[in-house]
Order: C-alpha cells, then sequence, then structure tokens
C-alpha cells in the first residue's frame, strides 16, 4: 500500500468521527442538585449506621465463642478416682530378698500390708525386721499427705521409678525405700536394725511381683 493508499484509508475510518457531536449535558437546577445531594448524606449516613452495627456484632460474637471457648478450656477435669485391692486377696507374691523372708500378709483394700523377717536367724540381718506396704493407684501413707514419695533416684525396680527416701515415713530410723510397681502406684520396703542398707531394701522390693 503506497502514502496515497494509506491517506484515503485513514480518512475513510475517520468519516463517522466527523458527524459526531456529543450529547448535550444535562443542566441540574439549584432544587435537584440539593436533593441528590441530601439523598447521597442519607445513603452515606444509613450505610454508616449498617457497617458500625455490624462491626458490633461481630465483636459481641468473637468474644461469646471466645469466652465459651476459654470456659470450656477453664474446667478442671475432674480427679482421677483412686483405686482399691480386692479385700482379703492377696494382690502380690513375694519371695526372700536381702536376706528377708516375708512373715504375714495382711490383704487389704486401700494397703496390703507384709511383714518381714530374717531368712537366717544367725545371718547378717539377726535381729532386724521389715515391712513391705503395697498401695493401689490413687493413694499413699497419710503421712504423705497426697504427695508422691520424695528421695534419691536409684536402679529402677522392674522399670519403675525407685527412690531411697530422704525421710522415713513408716517407721523412725528406718532405711526405706519406695518405687512404682504401676503408674501412680506405689509401694515401700521399711527395714530397720542390724546389718540392713538400701541395697537389702532394693533387693526386697526385687522379690516382691504381682499376683498371677
Amino acid at each position: 500500500m503506497n502514502e496515497h493508499d494509506q491517506d484515503g484509508e485513514a480518512a475513510r475510518l475517520l468519516g463517522p468521527l466527523r458527524d459526531f457531536e456529543p450529547e448535550a449535558r444535562t443542566e441540574l437546577s439549584p432544587r435537584r442538585s440539593l436533593e441528590l445531594g441530601r439523598r447521597r448524606s442519607r445513603t452515606r449516613r444509613v450505610a454508616g449506621t449498617t457497617l458500625g452495627a455490624l462491626a458490633v456484632m461481630v465483636v459481641v460474637l468473637g468474644s461469646t465463642v471466645l469466652g465459651r471457648t476459654l470456659t470450656h478450656e477453664a474446667k478442671p477435669r475432674p480427679a482421677a478416682v483412686p483405686e482399691t485391692f480386692t479385700q482379703g486377696r492377696r494382690a502380690f507374691t513375694i519371695g526372700s530378698g536381702g536376706g528377708f523372708a516375708p512373715g504375714s500378709y495382711d490383704a487389704g483394700a486401700f494397703v496390703q500390708r507384709i511383714t518381714l523377717r530374717p531368712e537366717n536367724p544367725a545371718g547378717a540381718v539377726k535381729g532386724a525386721d521389715g515391712i513391705v506396704e503395697l498401695y493401689p493407684r490413687g493413694r499413699l501413707p497419710a503421712a504423705l499427705q497426697g504427695k508422691d514419695p520424695s528421695g534419691r533416684t536409684v536402679d529402677p525396680v522392674y522399670g519403675g521409678r525407685t527412690l531411697v527416701l530422704w525421710t522415713p515415713i513408716l517407721r523412725p530410723g528406718a532405711v526405706e525405700l519406695a518405687w512404682q510397681w504401676k503408674p501412680g502406684a506405689w509401694g515401700l520396703v521399711s527395714l530397720r536394725g542390724p546389718g540392713v542398707d538400701e541395697a537389702r531394701a532394693h533387693h526386697v522390693a526385687e522379690s516382691v511381683r504381682l499376683a498371677g
């Protein structure tokens, strides 16, 4: 296409625009302008009021939901009900250990108590004696006032936490050891007299087994 043809094409495309006249702008009367201004002002006020109310509702609903959530989470969990043994039924067996042998067995519901005597009356622990007390989960000797035993950690008895007590709780002057025979359930060994020590108490604890 040459220059003459290009000019002709441009004239053809621009031809319709020569006859185009923009529509005359509608002039509003002062009264009409005032009415439109008032209407727009009312619309803005209504919109602002509506948005404000919605914002308040969102805050109230959010606070209510959050309050319910916090209240639900803040509710204390009910304390676990302490377990019991079957009254009169031996829950454990005990053998000889640490130079001691079992004597009597009191199969109570809240504590099972076994007395110990020297296995050899003429042996290293002649004149000594011992006690084993076993508690169901959630129960402890009254002297502990609901707190777990405290003491020096030693080798576990069958995987349970085991402590040599700082202060004896069953008998003054005794060597005492506590161990968890299952989670949350404690057993205690108390040895008193000649030749007793924590190693013997540990062997006594190892001689205690759950009854089959």
